[in-house]
């Protein structure tokens, strides 16, 4: 029977043995600890046979930053495929103020067609406006979609100025 109780004695001197090596050495656990969490926050990577911790946060870091880049590459190209003078007319749509005067030529006519179709704006009928007239207001609304793309376009134009600017 006593033979039997060997494994668990030994077990229980191990455990005692860890707990009082941690207590003895308690400051010093607690400063290494400290150590290496001030170590870790400020970026530098600490290795323990074969566990390296903090690396993954520079490369996590700099991944982060190529999207950043990407991501605002894929917006300026998104904001900047609507030539001038389609975004202007979008723009005067987009005005609390009446478009204006306005002249249904070829080339307007395919720019509403094309504003209808992605959902900038709401007509009725491109046929049915007239050839000219004193508001094109009157005919064509721009949905949310479209007010929400003349924002965003206006936001980043003043972003672009700026950053042109402080160059």
């Amino acid at each position: 029977m006593i033979k039997e109780l060997v494994p668990l004695l030994q077990t229980f001197l191990w455990i005692a043995l860890i707990l009082w090596l941690i207590k003895y050495f308690k400051f010093e656990l607690k400063l290494l600890r400290e150590v290496l969490v001030k170590r870790l926050e400020s970026g530098s990577s600490f290795k323990a046979g074969p566990l390296e911790i903090g690396e993954l946060k520079n490369q996590v870091e700099s991944v982060r930053q190529d999207i950043n880049e990407i991501n605002q590459k894929i917006i300026e190209l998104f904001l900047t495929t609507m030539s001038p003078k389609m975004y202007f007319n979008l723009e005067k749509l987009a005005a609390t103020d009446p478009f204006g005067k306005y002249e249904k030529t070829k080339g307007l006519e395919r720019e509403l067609y094309h504003l209808r179709d992605i959902g900038y704006v709401d007509i009725e009928s491109i046929k049915a406006i007239p050839e000219s007239g004193d508001d094109l207001s009157k005919y064509v609304k721009i949905t949310d979609t479209g007010k929400a793309f003349v924002k965003l376009r206006a936001t980043f134009s003043k972003e672009q100025n700026r950053d042109i600017k402080a160059q």
